[in-house]
């Protein structure tokens, strides 16, 4: 089964990693934006200690469910603080440009380009 798993795993790890890493850094500066409200900014780290700390919901001795409700605990506070961030703070720290109203942003071709003169009479 293993023999199997790594090389798959190999062949999808270059597509994957950098969405991976841009996902990492956005968590982050996300938990260090002083903008993003605090309550948001504690949830990762506290999943973190949750997810070190040998106390749990469910025991780690069941070898295949004691595990599943830590990754659950930290998947659901990385979604959380991303999904519950400003949208532009976090378009901010993903490099996305905020959207324009202008009309010459939207259709450039519809833009009369001119120059004028002020004549006083």
């Amino acid at each position: 089964m293993f023999r199997l798993a790594i090389p798959i795993l190999m062949m999808l790890m270059p597509r994957f990693l950098p969405r991976i890493i841009k996902y990492a850094t956005l968590i982050w500066r996300l938990t260090r934006d002083k903008r993003v409200n605090i309550i948001l900014r504690t949830l990762v780290p506290l999943a973190l200690v949750y997810f070190i700390l040998p106390t749990d919901f469910v025991k780690d001795q069941v070898p295949i469910i004691g595990r599943f409700d830590d990754i659950i605990v930290l998947g659901m506070a990385l979604l959380v603080l991303v999904k519950l961030s400003p949208k532009y703070i976090v378009d901010e720290h993903m490099g996305v440009r905020p959207v324009s109203n202008r009309p010459e942003d939207q259709d450039p071709t519809n833009v009369v380009d001119g120059a004028s003169r002020l004549i006083d009479e």
